[in-house]
């Protein structure tokens, strides 16, 4: 079994257990305020890669209930889960790494924490797809922990899943988007408490084509 497949593997297993732990977390609200605000078309067409039980989907909904959004996830358990938070959404299983099968165009693509879970290079891929994805002006939204590739690596829950956890430069990535024509709008850092003893930083880049 590969890296990859363990850990689509963990989040199918998981699932409700996220869906507890995160439906309702707050701390990254002012970030999809300001990918809606860039976004002028109140009926907007948005990509979200990665939906979870579908706590994206449902703020970006409550915020602009018009917008047309389609949401994807590996993991079929958290797609039957987000089916049932968000019926208003449109869902699909797919793999963060197959954009390219997708046919529609979008004013945005959300990526909320997807990129922990992509090597550098399937990060690069899938950045490279959402630009063909765009519309002129659309939006992209990118979440991740910065730091050394070299770091990363499996890690296991306390019940013994594991999933494998990639660390990604931001200057590295921001010449990458920079290249493909994306103007960087945004860089936010949000601290998020893993534990009582740990503050890991998020970091958010919101950039448009």
């Amino acid at each position: 079994m590969d890296q990859y497949q363990e850990t689509h593997n963990t989040w199918n297993s998981v699932a409700k257990r996220y869906e507890e732990a995160f439906m309702d977390l707050e701390i990254y609200n002012a970030s999809y305020d300001r990918f809606c605000e860039l976004i002028a078309n109140d009926k907007a067409s948005i990509l979200e890669i990665g939906c979870g039980p579908g706590n994206m989907t449902k703020y970006l909904l409550d915020q602009k209930p018009r917008y047309q959004i389609l949401a994807t996830d590996v993991a079929p358990n958290m797609i039957v889960l987000a089916q049932k938070n968000v019926p208003k959404a449109r869902f699909q299983q797919l793999d963060g790494r197959y954009l390219n099968t997708i046919s529609e165009k979008f004013h945005g693509i959300l990526c909320g924490f997807i990129l922990p879970y992509l090597s550098a290079m399937d990060t690069i891929r899938l950045v490279k797809n959402a630009y063909t994805l765009l519309y002129p002006e659309g939006v992209l939204y990118l979440s991740f922990v910065s730091g050394n590739d070299r770091d990363s690596g499996f890690i296991a829950s306390a019940t013994g899943e594991r999933t494998y956890f990639y660390y990604h430069n931001v200057a590295i990535l921001q010449k990458e988007l920079t290249k493909l024509g994306f103007q960087i709008i945004e860089q936010l850092e949000v601290p998020y408490k893993r534990s009582d003893k740990i503050i890991e930083l998020h970091t958010i880049l919101i950039v448009q084509k």
